[in-house]
């Protein structure tokens, strides 16, 4: 059959892939119930209440090479019963019709009862949010999706006053929500299992920064809520749960992952022809290998240019005669393309007034960081290192409240020049002058 990229998912990863792949003139189908229509998600947490725009649209449109699909994939089928199958649907416009069926690597069947074959397959369905009841507040809403925020958002705009809002979570959407509400002359309270916000994904110095700005500007904090039956009813005009995410699955062959797909360093799965990017996928192998998900919206972006180079690249050298397009990273000549995804990862926080940033490799956990401060002492930077010697190489960085200096950290991690723990910590060290090398 002619080959068939299908990519499920028009989240970033699966839009930018698909736009990738458009330029490079290859045929692309993207499924999703609300393909071409789908927005950012930071957004929706940091301006719902200081009156700008609350949502940016990936302005993503079909073209000669972009099919959208607006449907629901169910579940795939590999090998054998992809042969067999068929996708018949009046929505489907694709420039190339199948043949040579055998050659299908799976089958994508959809909500709808059609099915759609494939030669490879990039999966970025994305996350969905935990929607925990509150027994109090039964109105209570994630931000995490258009709908959701748009709702909450009318709930603003038709206030008289300053309206008293319930966060649920403290991560960076509930911190988000939280610090831009109290930013815009609202009160706010979140209610937190522990006893600091941020636990699981900041690093000592910079969560305990974060807390002391945020108590100081007016957040207040219910540290300890052992459960959401413990919020006390009649106190909040809007409640806000922001209690994590989970990847949304589909299974192949019968088989769903318990946290994500896992992917190695080519972002290809187990299954032959299948890949999978952005927050539904745990990067295995490679050097930014980690044991969950990266969840953030510049790795998803990544994930989708990767893929798009790597498949478009492989299939530009089929075409012309050489080996096959890749199903596994096996199969995928050094010389063709790249075979691993080495991006720096990184991601920022805008919390109110205050802005928190982190690139690659960082650990909640770390005790042996070094923290270098700007002159004025409010601004700072936390140093990770891959392991304790003097002479250990710099890991990642947490850049609190100094935004040029969280640029120098991505060019520094990203170049081949890395400094080691001893020129960190020597006070004469220039990193801002080091990353232009």
């Amino acid at each position: 059959m002619s080959k068939r990229i299908v990519i499920i998912g028009a989240g970033l990863a699966g839009t930018t892939a698909a736009r990738e792949l458009n330029a490079r003139g290859r045929a692309v189908t993207v499924i999703d119930p609300q393909a071409g229509e789908t927005c950012e998600r930071p957004p929706l947490s940091k301006h719902l209440f200081d009156g700008s725009r609350h949502h940016l649209p990936y302005h993503f449109e079909s073209t000669d090479h972009i099919t959208f699909v607006r449907d629901r994939a169910e579940e795939i089928t590999l090998a054998e019963a992809a042969a067999e199958s068929r996708y018949t649907a009046e929505t489907q416009r694709h420039p190339h019709r199948l043949a040579n069926d055998h050659a299908a690597a799976g089958t994508i069947h959809l909500a709808s009862g059609e099915s759609i074959d494939f030669t490879h397959c990039i999966l970025a369905t994305g996350m969905e949010a935990n929607r925990p009841e509150v027994p109090a507040y039964p109105d209570a809403l994630p931000v995490y999706d258009l709908g959701d925020a748009e709702w909450i958002l009318e709930r603003v705009n038709n206030a008289t006053g300053a309206l008293n809002v319930g966060v649920l979570g403290s991560g960076y959407l509930g911190m988000e929500v939280a610090a831009s509400a109290v930013a815009a002359g609202h009160h706010a309270t979140v209610y937190l299992r522990g006893g600091e916000p941020l636990r699981k994904q900041l690093s000592a110095p910079v969560r305990q920064a974060l807390f002391d700005k945020h108590k100081a500007a007016g957040v207040e904090f219910v540290t300890h809520t052992a459960s959401p039956d413990d919020i006390p009813a009649d106190v909040h005009d809007l409640f806000i749960t922001s209690v994590g995410a989970r990847p949304r699955l589909i299974p192949i062959d019968g088989h769903r992952p318990a946290q994500a797909w896992g992917v190695d360093e080519s972002l290809a799965t187990s299954h032959t022809g299948v890949f999978a990017a952005g927050d539904c996928a745990i990067v295995t192998a490679g050097p930014y290998a980690l044991d969950r998900p990266w969840a953030c919206e510049p790795v998803a972006e990544s994930h989708g240019k990767f893929l798009a180079e790597l498949l478009g690249e492989a299939l530009e050298t089929a075409s012309n005669g050489g080996s096959t397009a890749p199903e596994t990273s096996s199969d995928v000549d050094p010389d063709d393309g790249p075979k691993a995804w080495s991006d720096v990862p990184w991601h920022w926080s805008f919390q109110g007034p205050e802005k928190v940033f982190t690139a690659g490799l960082t650990s909640p956990d770390a005790d042996d960081t070094i923290i270098r401060h700007d002159p004025s002492g409010a601004k700072f930077q936390v140093f990770h290192f891959d392991g304790p010697d003097p002479e250990s190489e710099l890991a990642g960085v947490e850049t609190f409240n100094w935004p040029p200096m969280q640029a120098a950290a991505r060019r520094v991690l990203g170049g081949n020049k890395i400094p080691t723990r001893a020129q960190i910590a020597d006070p004469d060290f220039d990193f801002k002058a080091h990353s232009r090398l």
